[in-house]
């Protein structure tokens, strides 16, 4: 059974710079704790990732996988799993909504699923731990 998880913060930044940084995947490894290496595989025609790979250990997950984007403007990136080998599935998303006053409003969305049999109240925990702590990261990286 997949599930979700959803997490939201405001960045001291304007939505295109922190949708440079969302964009700028091979630089994940330096400030995402969970990735331990990424890579950009195709760039689509507005430049950015289209398809990039990333190894990340997660502590009761350690998995290889592909992922594919769509993104719309400095708004939203979305993106689906088309490779694993832990991982069954994975859709997530960021949104990001300018509040007006040079912040930015990020909520990322997670939903996956794994095919290593974990009790779900862990598996829960530690999907909600790396959301929180995705969101976190990526404050800490545009505003720094």
């Amino acid at each position: 059974m997949a599930d979700h998880a959803r997490s939201t913060i405001v960045i001291n930044a304007r939505p295109a710079a922190v949708m440079g940084a969302i964009a700028d995947i091979p630089a994940y490894p330096t400030w995402v704790g969970q990735i331990e290496e990424a890579e950009v595989l195709e760039v689509g025609p507005d430049g950015r990732p289209r398809r990039a790979r990333f190894r990340i250990n997660a502590v009761v997950v350690k998995d290889e996988f592909v992922n594919e984007y769509t993104w719309t403007g400095d708004q939203q990136v979305t993106w689906s799993m088309v490779e694993g080998q832990a991982m069954s599935s994975q859709d997530g998303s960021y949104t990001l909504r300018d509040l007006g006053d040079g912040t930015t409003e990020v909520t990322y969305d997670l939903t996956a699923e794994t095919r290593i049999k974990i009790p779900g109240l862990l598996r829960r925990k530690v999907q909600s731990g790396i959301v929180d702590a995705a969101v976190k990261d990526l404050k800490k990286h545009v505003e720094s």
